[in-house]
């Protein structure tokens, strides 16, 4: 979402925020996660940002109100574009790809319930394992690896009449291409691209989104910095990266 960010409104300025010590969110409970996301407010209105965007869909999905609630600065989430999704199907047949703690959860039942037809089939696939590859940054060393697990956990998907995928982890956006390679008939749906448009729509619409200059990126991680560092310079985000100290 970093570098579609960049890309979509380069002057603004951009603090990233790695949780990298409560990784990964979908193992957690509700209540941990309320925890996890009320410290983590607490250092992002420190620094005054116009807008705080939770860059991860298993929060967003689940306690996006409660985080809302949590600060006096405006706060994004990433949705599920199931609309989207529903309206591009011809097959009359989704798949949503996520952390277990979203494929499992009720908001995103009540969220199938309401916006996608009763004539539309949905299939649910737990994409925990594909979520830590890319967050350990295995995805980038091992491409046969990452094909196989991907392999595994949409088996037999080819062989159904599912014509529409939906990414509902922006952890999935990195492996976007493999997906693309491996099943050319099926459509693929990232939610990060909605989400920067969201984003953008927010800063104009408020008036705050900066015309001119060029923007900058400042990267804090609460976890090991070097490792994260390395792992961002494969990925092609350049710039230093701090240690968060509390």
């Amino acid at each position: 979402m970093i570098r579609l960010l960049r890309s979509q409104i380069s002057k603004e300025n951009i603090i990233y925020f790695a949780d990298k010590k409560n990784f990964p969110y979908g193992e957690k409970s509700t209540h941990e996660l309320e925890q996890i996301m009320s410290e983590t407010i607490k250092i992002l209105i420190s620094f005054s940002p116009k807008i705080i965007v939770v860059a991860s869909i298993t929060p967003s999905i689940q306690i996006l109100n409660k985080i809302k609630s949590m600060s006096h600065i405006p706060v994004i989430g990433v949705s599920i574009p199931l609309k989207e999704a529903s309206t591009i199907t011809k097959r009359k047949h989704i798949g949503i790809i996520g952390t277990r703690a979203t494929i499992e959860s009720k908001q995103l039942d009540e969220q199938i319930r309401s916006e996608v037809p009763q004539d539309i089939f949905v299939t649910k696939f737990d994409g925990s394992e594909i979520i830590q590859i890319v967050e350990k940054g295995i995805f980038l060393q091992d491409n046969n690896y990452t094909s196989d697990c991907l392999s595994r956990i949409l088996k037999g998907m080819e062989d159904t009449n599912l014509d529409v995928l939906v990414l509902s982890s922006t952890h999935l956006s990195f492996i976007k291409s493999h997906l693309v390679s491996m099943y050319p008939s099926i459509r693929i749906i990232d939610p990060a691209v909605n989400a920067v448009k969201e984003i953008k729509h927010y800063l104009k619409s408020q008036n705050i989104l900066r015309k001119s200059g060029l923007g900058r990126i400042r990267i804090i991680v609460n976890g090991d910095k070097e490792e994260f560092q390395g792992l961002l310079r494969e990925m092609g985000l350049s710039g230093p990266v701090e240690s968060f100290e509390k």
